[in-house]
């Protein structure tokens, strides 16, 4: 068991507000199943990006600094997912648990930690930006969102810290750091943080790109391609008749089961070509194809209502418009290009 020099009353409350780290003076070793335990992280790191990008977009926001432009070097998909599991086993980590930590970071092992693991709890985690060092060396920007002891409580539990079930006061909190990883076998294989993660400010934000639209406009009731977007976005999402009907032949567009909404409104729409001077599409001609972009406002079971955004192309046949392609991403403005780009 290791020894562990046990501060003062000053000294742990110092740690404490440096986050409960510090050295220890002996290197130590790493126990022989720190590398049983590495395989099985390997084991998560493939759907690693996905789901800590996916948790992080589809809980409630806390109050936090602007989203980044992802900026991913070449085969960093596994960096940026190690990053995340490395962040999170960091954040959890506490005293004994530093052979856990150096799964990661091998030199984890020689530390001492003190507080209790656990203190600092990982709601989601996403990789918010990758960028190349050198050959098969990263640094990994990486978005947490945290429940953790409320600051004003101190190091100690005073009285007020602990409510009345007994379970100290917790905030969430947006917090980002930078992870240093390498890749110690061609091919981005067996990945290793060269050092601790580095907490850093919010990313700041930058102005969106353009988009290949005219000026955003009221939907109007009497307008034929309104119609269309109301029956078809209140089939997709609150189950309002058969999907079918409003789709091109040829597209292949299904509604979200269980239908997630009771109630769509379309908002607003514009329309790539056309000036907002024009306040309806009218019937189309031919075959005509319309590009839009479609603000739609969708109510919950619960009547809280959530503005979404659609990218839809309508197709005009038999004198009637229908929705022949719906996507998330909506038609860039005539050259636009990357910030990397443009230095």
């Amino acid at each position: 068991m290791k020894r562990r020099k046990r501060a003062s009353a000053g000294g742990e409350f110092e740690a404490a507000e440096r986050g409960g780290w510090l050295t220890g003076a002996s290197t130590g070793a790493v126990a022989l199943g720190v590398a049983t335990v590495r395989r099985t992280a390997w084991v998560l790191l493939i759907a690693g990006p996905l789901l800590g990008a996916v948790a992080l977009a589809s809980q409630p926001s806390a109050p936090s600094g602007p989203a980044t432009v992802i900026e991913r070097g070449e085969g960093a998909t596994g960096p940026a997912g190690f990053a995340e599991m490395y962040v999170a086993a960091y954040l959890d980590a506490g005293e004994g648990s530093e052979e856990e930590l150096a799964v990661f970071y091998p030199d984890a092992a020689s530390l001492d930690l003190s507080g209790p693991a656990g203190a600092v709890r990982v709601q989601r985690v996403a990789a918010v930006g990758v960028k190349d060092v050198s050959v098969q060396y990263w640094t990994v920007t990486v978005a947490v969102r945290v429940l953790q002891p409320s600051p004003q409580n101190g190091a100690q539990q005073d009285e007020g810290q602990v409510e009345a079930s007994g379970a100290v006061k917790e905030v969430a909190q947006q917090r980002y750091f930078q992870v240093a990883v390498f890749a110690r076998k061609a091919g981005g294989q067996d990945l290793v943080a060269t050092t601790l993660p580095a907490e850093v400010a919010s990313p700041t934000a930058g102005e969106g790109p353009g988009l290949e639209y005219g000026s955003v406009r009221a939907a109007t009731g009497s307008d034929p391609a309104v119609g269309t977007l109301r029956a078809f976005f209140g089939a997709q999402l609150a189950g309002q008749g058969e999907v079918s009907r409003y789709v091109s032949p040829g597209a292949v567009l299904d509604a979200v089961r269980p239908a997630p909404y009771r109630q769509v409104r379309i908002t607003q729409i514009a329309v790539a070509g056309r000036d907002s001077d024009v306040p309806e599409l009218g019937d189309p001609q031919g075959a005509e194809v319309a590009q839009l972009l479609v603000q739609v406002e969708a109510q919950r079971p619960d009547g809280v209502v959530r503005p979404l955004a659609y990218a839809v192309d309508l197709r005009g046949r038999d004198g009637r418009w229908e929705v022949a392609a719906v996507g998330g991403a909506p038609l860039l403005a005539t050259g636009t290009r990357a910030l990397s780009e443009t230095k």
